[in-house]
C-alpha cells in the first residue's frame, strides 16, 4: 500500500532520498527454489518529509503479512541480551522499580528483555507480541504473552488505564503501521509516574556509516531524535531522557513520560545537539553516496570468483536481504549463508535463493560476507580460530573492507 503522506505530521511533502527498486519482504524465507519472477516484490523507497524531517518509507507491507509469523528471535546473541541487561537495570535504578510495578514489552519477541527484568526481581511482566509462532516461545519461558498486535484497542481490552510503570519497544517502534493507535495505546497504560523507553535504529547513524541495508520493508521509520520527539509532543508525551548506544549499528535509547513528570537529562541535551546534523541536506547526500557506490561489493566477489575462492555469507538476517538485492548479488557468487538460528536453516533467502545451512565450525569457505556486522566484534571474536586457520571476513560497511589474522 502506497503512502502518500507523512506518517508522523501528515504532510503530503515527501522528497526522495533512496530508491531500493522493487525487493522482497526480507524475513519471507523460502523452503524451495523460486524463480525472481515467483516470489512477491513490493517498492523499497525511502523519502523524507520537508516538514518534519522524517525518514520513511513510502510503502507499506501489511502488518499481517510480516509480523504474524517471524523468524528473528532477540535472545540469538549474547551481546544484545547483555544490553537488554543494562537497559533493564538502569531503569529498575533510574525510576525505582519494584517487585509489584507492571513492566509491558511491545512487540517483545521471544521475550529477553523481559527476562533481564525478571533477572532484576521484576515479575510482574506482560509481553504483546504478534507472531504467534514466536509468542509461543515467549509463553515457554514463562512470561505471560499476548498473542495480539499492540495498538489502543488491545491496550484498553487487556490492561487498566494507568497500568504499567515502564513500557519497552525494543526495535520495534520503527515497525509500526498503525503508528497513532500504538501512542495512544502508550498513552493510556503509562501510569502518571511511568516511563515509555524507545530503543531504535538511529537515522543519524544510518547516514554516517552509509548502511543502507537497515532500509527493508519492517522498517516503516527512521528517527532522529527531533523527528521522534516532534511524533510524540501532540500526544502529551515528552522525551525526558535520550542517549546513544552502538548496538545495532547504532541506535538511541529514549525515555519518555507524561508532560513534565522528569526534567530533562544533561545527556538528552547533548544528544540534542549531536542530532541537530542529520536533517534533509544530510539525507540527500546520503542517497546520493549510495547510488554512487551500488556495484562495489559485487565487483569485488566477481573477482574471488574468478580466482576460484568461495564466498559464503555469515549470517541470515533480514537486512542482509536489502544489501544482496541492491547488489544485485545470488547463489552464483555466494554458495551459502550460516546461522545458528532454527527458524531459518534449511531455508533459502528469497530472490537470491542462497540456501541457509547450520553454522559448522568444521566446514568453512575462503571467504564470510558478514551480513550480520551489527554483531562484527562478537562474531570475530567467537571465530578467531576460523581467523587463524586463513578465513577472511568481507565487512561491507561503512566501506568494503576484509578482516583477517
Amino acid at each position: 500500500m502506497e503512502t502518500k503522506e507523512c506518517r508522523s505530521c501528515g504532510s503530503d511533502s515527501l522528497i526522495s532520498i533512496l530508491d531500493l527498486g522493487d525487493q522482497p519482504w526480507c524475513n519471507d524465507l523460502i523452503t524451495a527454489r523460486y524463480s525472481s519472477d515467483e516470489t512477491k516484490v513490493y517498492p523499497l523507497h525511502l523519502v523524507s518529509c520537508r516538514d518534519c524531517d522524517l525518514l520513511q518509507l513510502d510503502y507499506t507491507v501489511p502488518k499481517e503479512v510480516m509480523f504474524t509469523k517471524h523468524g528473528y528471535l532477540s535472545g540469538m546473541t549474547q551481546t544484545l541480551t547483555d544490553h537488554f541487561y543494562e537497559i533493564a537495570k538502569e531503569n529498575v535504578e533510574q525510576f525505582s522499580v519494584d517487585s509489584k510495578d507492571l513492566v509491558v514489552d511491545i512487540g517483545g519477541n521471544d521475550g529477553t528483555q523481559l527476562f533481564q527484568y525478571i533477572k532484576l526481581g521484576i515479575t510482574n511482566v506482560a509481553n504483546v507480541e504478534s507472531a504467534k509462532n514466536i509468542a509461543e516461545i515467549s509463553s515457554q519461558r514463562g512470561i505471560f504473552t499476548i498473542n495480539r498486535f499492540f495498538n489502543e484497542e488491545t491496550v484498553k481490552k487487556s490492561f487498566a488505564e494507568g497500568a504499567a510503570k515502564i513500557i519497552n519497544a525494543a526495535g520495534v517502534f520503527f515497525h509500526l503501521e498503525e503508528l497513532h493507535s500504538v501512542i495512544k495505546g502508550v498513552k493510556y497504560l503509562l501510569a502518571d509516574d511511568g516511563v515509555f523507553t524507545v530503543q531504535c535504529m538511529y537515522a543519524g547513524e544510518l547516514v554516517k556509516n552509509e548502511s543502507f541495508d537497515m532500509i527493508y520493508h519492517e522498517h516503516l521509520c527512521y528517527y532522529t531524535l527531533k523527528s521522534l520527539m516532534s511524533l510524540l509532543q501532540p500526544y502529551g508525551l515528552n522525551v525526558f531522557d535520550a542517549y546513544h548506544s552502538p548496538i545495532h549499528s547504532g541506535s538511541l535509547i529514549v525515555k519518555v513520560c507524561h508532560g513534565k513528570k522528569y526534567p530533562s537529562t544533561p545527556r538528552m541535551m547533548e544528544t540534542l545537539e549531536m542530532d541537530s546534523e542529520f536533517n534533509l541536506s544530510s539525507f540527500l547526500r546520503f542517497g546520493d553516496k549510495m547510488r554512487k557506490k551500488r556495484g562495489q561489493l559485487k565487483e569485488r566477489l566477481e573477482k574471488l570468483k574468478e580466482k576460484g575462492k568461495t564466498v559464503w555469507a555469515y549470517g541470515a538476517p533480514a537486512k542482509g536481504n536489502t544489501l544482496l538485492c541492491y547488489e544485485g548479488i545470488d547463489s552464483t557468487l555466494v554458495d551459502r549463508a550460516v546461522e545458528i538460528n532454527e527458524l531459518k536453516i534449511g531455508k533459502l533467502l528469497p530472490v537470491s535463493n542462497i540456501p541457509i545451512h547450520r553454522e559448522d565450525s568444521s566446514e568453512y569457505p575462503d571467504y564470510y560476507l558478514l551480513l550480520s556486522h551489527n554483531f562484527e566484534e562478537e562474531i570475530l571474536e567467537r571465530n578467531k580460530d576460523l581467523l587463524d586457520k586463513g578465513v577472511k571476513f568481507i565487512i561491507p560497511f561503512p566501506e568494503v573492507h576484509e578482516v583477517s589474522a
